[in-house]
Order: structure tokens, then C-alpha cells, then sequence
């Protein structure tokens, strides 16, 4: 019997092994599927108010950097077409959103209104609203050279955006701000002055009345034509490819339609500036258009109109001049799209800075102390708790908080500009759930850090141990409004709500400062007090991670399986 006992001793603490890790798996599936559905709440309202979005500028606003601005309508892809007394283009505003509704910052992505001279190039960029955190974006507004870097950059031309210095003390949120202006910019550059997408009309006029094609945009200058005996060919509207080349009177817009060995077959004006009845005279000489037919838009594209000697129509020949040089120019920028629409275009880049590299040594080192015999030195304890105070902390400012982690629940991770804070986010979520210790608390957080510092002898106060005991419940009721308000999409400054935004105590607001201040005087009485009673970015942390005692069923579950059930009914609903 006394053999027995080691065995069963063994399979006992085998089994409740296995009931932790199923336990914890559970708690992280209860957790990411609260975090989907603040992700699917967000979606929900994204594509609502990308539906529903028009921004109106005021004129006062536009003949700041325009001053002989009379009007300013929307046009296509919600650029506002800008125009003089005399109904003439003169520029263009243009906003970040929705296009760069993807790119956020610590909660949320920011809308920048793009002020654009005829030539789609900024003149200037302002900030019209944003969802991250308010102390962060105060401090873009207040930076006077932040917005003047975009100056110079280019619709659709990415070869003029240039590197960009972040606002110190808002790094994330700046570098957002700079990103979404890049995706905006980045974007397919349309015609103002022919903004009319491709119609069936286009179709009839350049294959005939009878036909019964099918067209379908492949882009907003390009489309895919199939007949009835499936033959496929593709027509081009060169007003988004080339629209400044005036004649008489102004630009022309051409049809041009390409067979499927991609040579030009037929061409035809779609719209134009100049009068009639000399834009009719182009139609009816056939001889004009020889000289394109039958040829790659390439071959088009290196055509010298002299050395071949391409003459106007009579009768109207600046028409037909311009004209001419429209389908040159069209099909040089066509061949320069289509070399940029290869796989080698240049992607997105993560921005990998000093403090981002600085974040992942912190990370590792924090790390490898926190899971070896290294945390029981004492000196070395307080060494590394200085240096997490003074340069994760007051240095980079990457902390975990509630404004991050259901800020990116919400709008998803900012790795590519964040990656050091993405790198902490994760792993330590990692750490706690499959090492039994939350390594981010005791060995990584900064705030923690501090506390340990100011840490004294145990409360000895039995008065003050039972307040304690009865406010036990704080850190997840804090995290549970952090959650309930989030998913609600609530007006909320969730940074607030904690005292890490206050060691970047430049930019950090007032509340959190004096939460930061309050939770260091209570630890110099409690040791970790804050931590222990009151930090619902720890209490989360401490959710997911596994323990001997992760297989017994707490409140905490209780609360996390109503809201997980709570959020998705509502969606459903």
C-alpha cells in the first residue's frame, strides 16, 4: 500500500495538471472571444459611418491655403473638387478617412484633411478629428512642424513621400497620423475634371448599340469587356490617367479600346472641353486615328507625334493636337501604373526605431530574470527595477494599459508602427497563460517597478486589511467597464483611468498624473498596492495565466462567461 501511494500522489498531480491547462485554455478562449467581439462591434460601426460619411469643409477654411476658392464640391472618391470664380480646378481637399480607417494609433485611427493645388500636391494638412488618446493627439496639434512635413507629397505618386520625425511623448499616435496620410496619398489619383466612372453608354459607343457585352471596372480608368462568345478585350477612359493636356478650350477624355493581343482597335472621344461642332470633326476623320491603331499601348507610349508626322484635323487642329498628345501621355502613364502594380511595389514597412529595439532587450532581459534563479539577487532586482522606471518607463513610454488592449481589440494591433509595445502586448499574454507567471507585472511594468521601490514591511493595520478585503473586487470591475465601454463604443479616455500614460508626463493629462502620484503613496503604506488593488490591466493578466488553482470555477468566470455571451447576443441581435 505505502508503494502505491507515490503513484497515485503522481497521477493525482497529473490530472490536475491537465484540469489547469484546460482551465486556462478556456479563460483565453472566453478573453479572445470578448476581443472579437469588440473587433465585429467596431467593423459593425465602421462600415456604417463609411457609408454614411461626407465631410463638408467650409469655404473660409479652404481659401486659407487657397485663397481664390469660391466653391468646393465633392467629387469622386470623396475628393472635393475646389474651383475659382471662373468654374476653373484650382485644387482639391481631400480626407484620410475612410481609406485609412485600418491605421490606428494607441485606440483608434485619425481623420487629416488634405488641402491639394491643381496639381494634386499638398500645400497643407490638418488634423480634423481622432479617436486616440486625447493627450497624445493634443500633442500632434501643438507640434508646428509635425503637419508642414507633408508638404511637397503627391497624390498617387508614393516616389514624394519622404521620412517623417514623429511628436515626441505621442509617437504611436503621429506615426498613425503620418501613415493614414500615406495610404490616402497612396491611393488611385482621380479626375477631377472627368470623375464619371465607366456606364454601358461607354460600351455602346465604342463597339456599338448592339452589342451585348458585359462591363466590368477593373479600376477606375480600366475595364474588362467579354462578348457572347466570351472574346475578352479591355477599354480604357483616359480622363484619371491624363486629364491637364488642354486644346481649344480645354482637356479631352478618350475611349480607347484594346483586342485581346492588348493592341489598340478602335478610339473615341468621351467627353471634352472644347465646342462643337470642331470635337465632332475628329470622329468623322478616320485617318487621324490610324496612326494609333493596331499599336501596344507601349508602342503608343514611345510614339514622337513629329517624327511621324501626325497632323490635326482640319478645321480643328488644337483640338486634335491635344487630343493626340492625351493619348501619348495616357498610355506612358497607363505602362507606369501597371509596372507599379507588380509584386515588387514596395509594401508597407514596419517602423523599427531605437526604443522599439530598446522595448525587445527590456522584454528579453525581464524575461530570463523573471524564469530563472536571477530574481532571487537582490541587487540585481534593484538595478533592473531602476532601469525599467527610468527608461522603459520615463524613456519610452510603452506600457500595457486598458487604452491599449481594448484599443486594439477594437481596431486591431499596431505592430507595423508600434512594434516594441506590440512585442510586450503579446508576450506577455503568452507568458502568463502557459508559464504560470505574469512576467509583465513583476519583472517588465515600469509602474510595478516603482512600486517595488517604495515596497515596506506588510500591512500590519487589521482595520486596513479589511477595507482591503472588501474592495478586492476593483480591478475587475475596472476592467469590466473598461470592456462594456469599449464594446458600446462609449466616449471614454480609458488612459485616464490608470497612471501609466503619466510617464510621459509631457504630454500625459492631468488625471493620470494624479493617479500615478495617489497610487505611489498608497504603495509607500501598502506594498504594491496599486497592483493588487486596483489595476485592471493586471487583473486581466492575471485571468488568463495558469495556476495549480486554475481548475476551481471563481466569480471572475462567472462575469467573463456573461460578457463574452452578453456582447454576442447583442451583436447578433
Amino acid at each position: 500500500m505505502s508503494q502505491l501511494l507515490p503513484i497515485l500522489d503522481t497521477e493525482r498531480r497529473q490530472r490536475a495538471s491537465r484540469r489547469s491547462i484546460i482551465a486556462a485554455v478556456l479563460r483565453c478562449a472566453l478573453v479572445l472571444a470578448i476581443a472579437v467581439a469588440i473587433r465585429v462591434s467596431h467593423a459593425n460601426q465602421n462600415s456604417v459611418s463609411t457609408a454614411a460619411e461626407s465631410i463638408v469643409v467650409p469655404i473660409q477654411q479652404v481659401q486659407q491655403w487657397l485663397p481664390n476658392a469660391v466653391a468646393a464640391g465633392k467629387s469622386h472618391d470623396g475628393l472635393m473638387a475646389v474651383k475659382d470664380e471662373a468654374g476653373a480646378v484650382i485644387g482639391s481637399v481631400i480626407a484620410t478617412l475612410p481609406a485609412a480607417q485600418h491605421v490606428i494609433g494607441y485606440r483608434g485611427p485619425s481623420n487629416t484633411l488634405l488641402f491639394l493645388d491643381e496639381t494634386s500636391t499638398v500645400i497643407a494638412a490638418e488634423l480634423l478629428d481622432s479617436q486616440d488618446t486625447p493627450e497624445h493627439v493634443d500633442a500632434v496639434n501643438r507640434d508646428g512642424e509635425f503637419f508642414n512635413q507633408f508638404q511637397g507629397w503627391s497624390l498617387g505618386d508614393q516616389s514624394t513621400q519622404g521620412a517623417v520625425d514623429s511628436v515626441s511623448g505621442a509617437t504611436l499616435t503621429s506615426l498613425a497620423i503620418a501613415e493614414g496620410i500615406a495610404v490616402r496619398l497612396g491611393s488611385e489619383k482621380p479626375s477631377l475634371r472627368f470623375p464619371d466612372s465607366f456606364s454601358i453608354a461607354d460600351l455602346d459607343k465604342i463597339v456599338g448599340v448592339d452589342t451585348d457585352g458585359d462591363l466590368n471596372s477593373v479600376n477606375s480608368y480600366e475595364a474588362v469587356v467579354t462578348d457572347s462568345e466570351f472574346n475578352v478585350s479591355r477599354l480604357l477612359r483616359t480622363g484619371p490617367l491624363v486629364d491637364s493636356i488642354s486644346g481649344y478650350q480645354g482637356p479631352s477624355e478618350l475611349l480607347i479600346h484594346l483586342d485581346d493581343r492588348q493592341k489598340v482597335i478602335h478610339l473615341s472621344l468621351r467627353r471634352t472641353f472644347d465646342n462643337q461642332p470642331y470635337a465632332g470633326y475628329l470622329d468623322e476623320d478616320t485617318y487621324f486615328w490610324k496612326a494609333f491603331q493596331q499599336k501596344t499601348l507601349r508602342e503608343i507610349s514611345k510614339i514622337d507625334l513629329e517624327a511621324e508626322q501626325v497632323e490635326g484635323v482640319s478645321g480643328a487642329t488644337m483640338t486634335s493636337l491635344a487630343v493626340a498628345d492625351t493619348i501619348v501621355a495616357a498610355a506612358k502613364e497607363y505602362e507606369i501604373r501597371r509596372q507599379q502594380a507588380s509584386p515588387e511595389v514596395q509594401r508597407r514597412t514596419v517602423h523599427w526605431g531605437l526604443h522599439d529595439i530598446g522595448t525587445l532587450l527590456v522584454l528579453l532581459c525581464g524575461t530570463a530574470i523573471a524564469l530563472t534563479r536571477l530574481r532571487g539577487i537582490r541587487w540585481l532586482r534593484v538595478v533592473w527595477n531602476v532601469a525599467l522606471v527610468a527608461y522603459l518607463g520615463l524613456m519610452t513610454g510603452n506600457l500595457i494599459s486598458l487604452a491599449v488592449v481594448f484599443g486594439w481589440a477594437g481596431r486591431g494591433i499596431a505592430w507595423q508602427l508600434a512594434p516594441g509595445l506590440a512585442s510586450v502586448v503579446v508576450v506577455s499574454f503568452v507568458l502568463s497563460a502557459f508559464t504560470r507567471r505574469n512576467v509583465y507585472c513583476s519583472h517588465i511594468c515600469p509602474h510595478g517597478a516603482a512600486q517595488q521601490l517604495l515596497r515596506r514591511k506588510a500591512v500590519r493595520s487589521e482595520r486596513l486589511r479589511g477595507i482591503l478585503k472588501r474592495i478586492k473586487w476593483m480591478p475587475g470591475a475596472i476592467l469590466v467597464a473598461a470592456a462594456v465601454v469599449t464594446f458600446l463604443r462609449l466616449e471614454s479616455n480609458l488612459a485616464a483611468w490608470e497612471p501609466f500614460n503619466a510617464y510621459i508626463w509631457y504630454v500625459a493629462g492631468l488625471t493620470s498624473i494624479t493617479v500615478a502620484v495617489l497610487s505611489l503613496v498608497f504603495a509607500w503604506f501598502v506594498p504594491m498596492g496599486y497592483c493588487r488593488h486596483a489595476c485592471g490591466t493586471g487583473r486581466l493578466l492575471d485571468y488568463v495565466r495558469r495556476s495549480a488553482a486554475s481548475d476551481r470555477l471563481t466569480i471572475a468566470d462567472g462575469v467573463t462567461v456573461c460578457l463574452a455571451v452578453g456582447s454576442w447576443m447583442c451583436l447578433v441581435a
